[in-house]
């Protein structure tokens, strides 16, 4: 009884000393949803306290005035929403605020004690006590700041710019913050205003004015001769320098459990991150441990083992006038695609490592981009590696062309011992020096006196190399004819990927391209593409027109597309490493094999888009129809992403389901991935994250595909 009176009393001081925000002036209508009520949203009323969780937002010609436990306040302009997200306490010192869509302008008192943020869904803004504005627009995040300073980094914490009084910058979704940049006369003009009005003042002024006036809306942006550059497949990056401080560390600690080769291992990890202006550096240490404690070598055994710790190392981004790096290569996409679109080496990661690279140069007149998908491959007879140059016209008119080499494609069967023969066939796939055993026994052939299994001794090579009598040989198949013995009786040399007929592969496109329009909200870009495969009787393709559209928080393409027998779109695509060479029974294929499958000539349409539906749903489509009189080709790819900023302890959650160029969707071929991540936060500083994965490969030669499931369980650290 004591001790329940002890809780109530605990309580009861709680309520006393809680910490609280107060509506200190409104206009218009201004709602709220109370997080210590069940029902939804209901009329915000003055000096009504608020609490961590509340959620505030303001309508058409509105604004709100909220004074924060600390003293600082926030003023919430029209068709804006903000969330109350941590107040201080006794065990964490600092106020954390969410800002959705809109407008948000902040007086924050400094307190060395305590900690001030501001998160939007792409950006997180550290203040030291300052008056700044936030504007929150589609994926984009911008902060002018009159007073004091403010650490804009991305939702990740890698890149940081430090902006000071009478600068500005922004960010956009999954990229580094720009250069802060000086505040035109307008922009200092519209913060003092918003610093100095009082609520008395504004209520007898049009809220119009505080909405657009005080806050002006950028024009339009004339057309420039110069053309955009072709969609990239990540959005531009441009950490700062000059005024802007970037730079930060951060590392992950990573305990679980992961199947690789159908195994289970425990996995434990140091994934550290750091970035010093443009450059980053990514690292995976990680060790995978089997049942009986012995840690998986095939990581740690060789110099490329090492080589493969590195999951990148970057100097600045895509998209930037200088772009390098070396490692993990995700969505990767030459030109307007039609060649080499959404292509990655990472696709089998962590059960095959590549290290790739890719550079960019450019400049106001051309252009030049270069990748290639794994080092270790190009050192041993393979390397697929893919090239563009663009140059801007007059007019702005700019044409492309380019090139994609598959050195040898048969690196794309699996080889540990890197000896030429693949796995499949290899009897002894982790000694490069052997790969031959006719009986079975797990003695190689070259080793074995009795090659063939029918307990008679017939290797008078090994005989004479080990200096015995060669008279041993008592194989009675041997004896009768020597020179064919090992025609007959024993297993061919198996298949070897560097003595290979027929094992490299070019392509070649050009593309020309026109802006139609460029205004900041509107752009829209008319563009062809061609392309030709010489090695494959020259089959060709041609997408003419093309449409490439901006609007908002849209971004969408269409392109109507004519193929030659023997043409294949996108060809390098997400799941072409899969695709690569497979298995079909005893037979190996390689993906400019089954070209020979097309022998019809083809029409039709490629229709894609992503959007971003009110910060909460991130959603990305395409779908390819072609056909012909007897032949079809689809191609469907979508991704689900949430933005889980609005979901209590949910960091990150994702799906995805990628089919290329199949005959019929949803049924299973080497083109299919589907999976899923979901990141479960499970205290400050520790989540546990679930990551899935299925593709499909024919594992045993029997001619059917079977499914291959990538099961990564981690708890992750981050510091």
């Amino acid at each position: 009884m004591r001790i329940l009176s002890f809780l109530f009393f605990l309580l009861f001081v709680s309520s006393l000393f809680a910490e609280n925000a107060k509506v200190k002036f409104m206009i218009g209508e201004v709602r709220v949803k109370q997080v210590s009520q069940q029902k939804g949203w209901s009329g915000l009323k003055m000096q009504m306290p608020l609490q961590e969780k509340d959620i505030v937002r303001t309508g058409v010609q509105s604004r709100c005035e909220i004074e924060l436990p600390d003293g600082s306040i926030t003023k919430i302009l029209a068709n804006s929403i903000l969330e109350l997200r941590n107040f201080p306490d006794p065990a964490d010192e600092s106020i954390s605020l969410f800002t959705g869509i809109g407008k948000f302008f902040f007086k924050v008192k400094k307190v060395l004690k305590r900690k001030f943020q501001v998160n939007s869904p792409v950006a997180v803004a550290a203040i030291r006590g300052t008056e700044f504005l936030v504007i929150n627009n589609g994926d984009k995040t911008e902060i002018m700041v009159r007073k004091g300073q403010v650490d804009l980094s991305d939702t990740y914490m890698r890149n940081t710019v430090q902006i000071m009084p009478g600068f500005k910058s922004h960010l956009t979704a999954g990229s580094a913050p720009t250069v802060p940049a000086a505040l035109s006369d307008a922009e200092k003009e519209a913060l003092n205003k918003l610093a100095q009005d009082s609520g008395a003042k504004k209520k007898t002024q049009k809220i119009k004015r505080i909405n657009d006036d005080v806050v002006p809306t950028p024009a339009p942006v004339k057309k420039s001769s110069t053309p955009p550059p072709p969609p990239a497949p990540t959005p531009k990056a441009s950490p700062g320098n000059g005024n802007a401080k970037t730079g930060g560390f951060r590392t992950g600690v990573t305990v679980g459990a992961v199947t690789i080769d159908d195994k289970l291992y425990n996995q434990i990890g140091l994934r550290p991150e750091f970035s010093i202006g443009k450059l980053g550096v990514a690292l995976d240490l990680t060790f995978y441990i089997d049942d009986e404690g012995n840690i998986r070598d095939d990581n740690w055994n060789s110099f490329n083992d090492i080589i493969e710790k590195i999951y990148y190392v970057r100097w600045g981004h895509r998209n930037d006038p200088l772009y390098v790096k070396v490692g993990a290569i995700d969505n990767y996409r030459l030109g307007f695609g039609l060649l080499m679109n959404h292509y990655s080496n990472t696709v089998e990661y962590p059960n095959v490592i590549r290290t790739g690279v890719e550079f960019g140069l450019k400049t106001n007149t051309y252009g030049v981009d270069f990748m290639l998908n794994n080092i270790n491959e190009l050192f041993n007879g393979g390397g697929l590696m893919g090239a563009r140059y663009s140059q801007n016209l007059i007019g702005g008119f700019q044409v492309g062309a380019s090139v994609v080499f598959d050195r040898n494609q048969y690196k794309g069967l699996k080889d540990r011992d890197n000896d030429g023969t693949p796995d499949y066939l290899d009897a002894f796939p982790d000694n490069r020096k052997q790969n031959l055993d006719t009986d079975r026994d797990g003695i190689p052939d070259s080793k074995d006196f009795d090659r063939d299994g029918n307990g008679f001794t017939d290797n008078y090579d090994l005989l004479i190399e080990n200096g015995m009598d060669p008279n041993l040989i008592n194989d009675a198949n041997y004896l009768a004819d020597p020179l064919n013995f090992a025609k007959n009786y024993l297993d061919p040399e198996p298949f070897n990927t560097n003595n290979a007929e027929g094992k490299t592969q070019i392509a070649l496109a050009l593309d020309l391209s026109y802006p139609i329009l460029t205004f900041d909200y509107l752009k829209l870009t008319a563009y062809g593409q061609y392309a030709n495969f010489p090695n494959n009787d020259g089959a060709w393709g041609i997408t003419a027109p093309g449409f490439l559209a901006k609007f908002a928080f849209i971004n969408a393409y269409a392109e109507y597309r004519i193929f030659s027998a023997g043409f294949l779109p996108e060809y390098f695509n997400t799941t072409y490493e899969l695709e690569r060479a497979t298995f079909v029974g005893d037979t190996i294929l390689t993906k400019a094999d089954k070209l020979k499958n097309i022998k019809e000539s083809m029409n039709g349409y490629v229709i894609g888009a992503d959007f971003d539906l009110f910060h909460f749903l991130i959603f990305g489509a395409e779908y390819q129809n072609m056909s012909s009189k007897n032949f079809q080709l689809r191609t469907l790819r979508s991704t689900l992403d949430l933005n889980t900023s609005f979901i209590p302890r949910i960091n990150r959650a994702g799906a995805y389901y990628m089919q290329n160029n199949a005959e019929k969707l949803f049924r299973k071929t080497e083109g299919t991935i589907v999976g899923y991540r979901l990141e479960y936060e499970i205290s400050g500083g520790a989540s546990l994250l679930f990551d899935y994965r299925i593709t499909y490969r024919d594992l045993n030669g029997n001619g059917k595909l079977e499914p291959v499931r990538t099961t990564n369980i981690q708890t992750v650290m981050h510091f």
